[in-house]
């Protein structure tokens, strides 16, 4: 670790101490000149000191995250005596289009040595020209592609369980078929697995249709913050609690045991299809596997561009981290921590929970001083955009040091656009968290491009 790494540790906190307490004086000096009936004053109070401990406690941990991103530091060399491992990527492509054609050729030209790479692009019963594209790209790899076509589709788990079980290689790595990955992706990824006690290996995603609106810088500044932030931090204690469905790779032996109970697990008695990443990364720490991030291993992917297929993301994702969540708190919490690494995983699975949990008593907050004491719902809302302009902060401040301080400013157009337009997201989660639907699968069905002479003919 770098001793410049720490310089930044003060700077943030004196950052996000002086802006939290600016915004809360002004959101408390507002609130003086609010004419609120004394008999909702003590309401009125409790809202606000409630607001403030979980401020007070968000940033406390965001501190903890910080502290903890600095000591984290990705392998950039094979450690071991034994040869590099053998690798199998697995692509499931479910209505693609040319999409998938991209991916396999970016595969093809990864500089992981070719006689230790099996790529496997499994066509999930699409209903549109992926298999003529995946078979296009097989007949141009000189029999480095192996491909699986399945006549109906049985979803993203089905598929991969199928390819894990036929993989010939210790490693598996999951890609998805509208991303493209580097020449030294896979390399970079898999170089934490000299370690034996690594499970995992996390790479990071960026936006590849960043031109195509306000919804993809969205996404990509999320993304930014996610592996440059979170998963840094998660990474140093080697417990990242999400490996992305995009780009991640497993220690098969740490899987197998346990594909079959993961390819029917359920919730509520509901098989779940969804938030396969975040399970297979469940599998891993339950038992007692380390999973890291890799920011050298990248991945562009094409995301949501309308504001209804974004909702449908984000519900999806959100539902298998609510799922996951309460599965890994029942774990994890059945005994006293043992070491330090066990502790902070505990304090991650409670806070990431408890991020969750805020917004559902946004609404009954919001409900109850409608009809009783509607003239402190603007005081109400100035602590809302208070506080989601200073979380903006943090991904602003990465997102600065990744790209430029002036895009960083963006990071507070969303903030306030997640508040206006995505906070009942994880409210829905929870009330329909026994859903397994798909959705995005839908939308890509719906909106499939019909075959034309320009689509590849495969005889």
């Amino acid at each position: 670790m770098k001793k410049s790494d720490f310089k930044k540790i003060p700077g943030l906190l004196l950052f996000l101490v002086t802006f939290a307490s600016a915004a809360w004086f002004v959101c408390y000096k507002t609130s003086l000149g609010q004419d609120i009936n004394f008999a909702n004053w003590s309401a009125y109070l409790t809202v606000f000191y409630f607001g403030l401990s979980i401020a007070v406690l968000l940033t406390m941990y965001m501190l903890f995250q910080a502290v903890l991103a600095c000591f984290y530091k990705p392998v950039t060399e094979w450690k071991s005596d034994r040869p590099l491992p053998g690798c199998t990527v697995i692509v499931p492509a479910y209505n693609e289009g040319s999409a998938v054609a991209d991916t396999l050729r970016s595969l093809l030209k990864s500089d992981y040595p070719a006689d230790k790479l099996e790529i496997i692009a499994i066509n999930d019963g699409s209903k549109d020209d992926t298999l003529n594209w995946i078979k296009l790209v097989e007949n141009e790899s000189n029999g480095r592609i192996k491909v699986i076509n399945l006549e109906k589709n049985g979803g993203k788990k089905a598929a991969l369980h199928r390819c894990f079980n036929e993989a010939k290689n210790e490693l598996v790595i999951t890609i998805d078929s509208d991303s493209i990955v580097d020449e030294s992706t896979i390399y970079n990824l898999i170089l934490p697995f000299a370690d034996p006690r690594v499970g995992g290996s996390a790479g990071t995603v960026r936006v590849t249709n960043l031109n195509a609106g306000f919804i993809p810088k969205m996404l990509d500044i999320f993304f930014v913050f996610s592996c440059d932030f979170i998963r840094c931090a998660q990474s140093s204690i080697g417990a990242v609690l999400c490996s992305p469905g995009a780009i991640s790779a497993f220690r098969k032996e740490a899987l197998l045991p346990h594909i079959d109970e993961w390819l029917n697990q359920t919730f509520c008695g509901i098989p779940s299809h969804i938030g396969e990443d975040r399970a297979l990364t469940s599998i891993l720490l339950r038992n007692n596997y380390r999973v890291v991030l890799q920011k050298d291993a990248q991945i562009s992917t094409n995301v949501p561009t309308t504001y209804h297929q974004l909702c449908r993301t984000l519900i999806r994702w959100t539902r298998g981290d609510v799922r996951e969540g309460l599965l890994m708190i029942k774990h994890f919490y059945r005994v006293l921590p043992r070491d330090f690494r066990t502790l902070a995983l505990q304090i991650n699975l409670v806070f990431q929970l408890l991020l969750l949990i805020m917004p559902l008593s946004s609404l009954p907050m919001i409900l109850y001083f409608s009809f009783l004491s509607p003239e402190a719902l603007p005081t109400i809302a100035l602590y809302a955009i208070a506080s989601s302009c200073l979380w903006a902060t943090i991904p602003a401040l990465i997102y600065a040091e990744k790209e430029s301080p002036l895009k960083a400013f963006f990071a507070f157009a969303v903030a306030l656009f997640n508040l206006i337009a995505l906070s009942w997201i994880c409210i829905y989660s929870w009330i329909t968290m026994r859903n397994s639907k798909w959705m995005t699968r839908e939308i890509r069905q719906n909106n499939k491009q019909k075959l034309t002479a320009s689509s590849p003919r495969i005889s």
